[in-house]
């Protein structure tokens, strides 16, 4: 766990950005936390993908994108490396000195980063709500009629999306068209309206400690949102 008086001690939070960098979401988040560290005592250490150049047209984007953010890139192939690639990450990340490791859009589980490094992911759901890739967590509201979900962002364990919620927000899910892609659109476009303001809000708050890291209390953001 973070030591709070760490934080006091180096006056600024230093984290690591974790990525696929598949789509727009990915950068617009990575974007977004980028822009706040101009307004707020934080530092990004490293931003991270898991796909070299030349292996999605998606994560090419990306990378050309943050190229000239003021962070290091770092890029390791798990296409490439498989069995060791969590090896390779750790090795590459024991060169960085950071607080915590942020996960936004990674598409991937990880098996051994989380149990070294202080790990958080945004998930596209409110505690106790869907677990799984942002699709499935939308099919699984529209299927069981949920009128409300939301955002969290939680530590990473073992299991998925099921480490203690940091933070959250919520919404109300519109369900005027009866249109099953309709509703499935509506749902990811309050997702993708939120969640930059979401994640930004919440390093915001870590930083000022009204957001505890070693505290069991997850903290409501929706006031400060919507």
């Amino acid at each position: 766990m973070i030591s709070l008086m760490m934080l006091k001690s180096n006056n600024i939070l230093k984290i690591g950005l974790m990525t696929s960098g598949r789509g727009e979401g990915s950068f617009n988040l990575v974007k977004s936390i980028n822009a706040a560290t101009k307004r707020i005592p934080v530092k990004i250490e490293f931003i991270f993908c898991n796909r070299e150049k030349g292996e999605h047209p998606g994560s090419d984007r990306f990378l050309e994108e943050v190229r000239n953010y003021d962070a290091p890139i770092i890029t390791v192939s798990s296409k490439k490396y498989k069995e060791s690639y969590e090896d390779e990450v750790l090795n590459q990340l024991s060169k960085y000195d950071f607080d915590l490791i942020i996960l936004v859009g990674y598409m991937l589980i990880t098996k051994k980063i989380h149990n070294e490094h202080a790990t958080y992911n945004l998930h596209p759901a409110l505690p106790n709500g869907p677990k799984g890739k942002w699709d499935e967590v939308i099919n699984e509201l529209i299927d069981n009629k949920c009128n409300k979900s939301g955002l969290m962002i939680h530590k990473v364990i073992d299991e998925v999306d099921s480490g203690e919620c940091l933070s959250y927000c919520s919404f109300d899910i519109n369900y005027s068209s009866t249109d099953r892609e309709k509703q499935f659109l509506n749902i990811r476009q309050q997702i993708i309206g939120l969640e930059s303001k979401f994640i930004c809000k919440t390093i915001e708050m870590i930083t000022s400690e009204e957001i505890k890291l070693d505290s069991k209390r997850s903290v409501d953001l929706t006031k400060y949102l919507i």
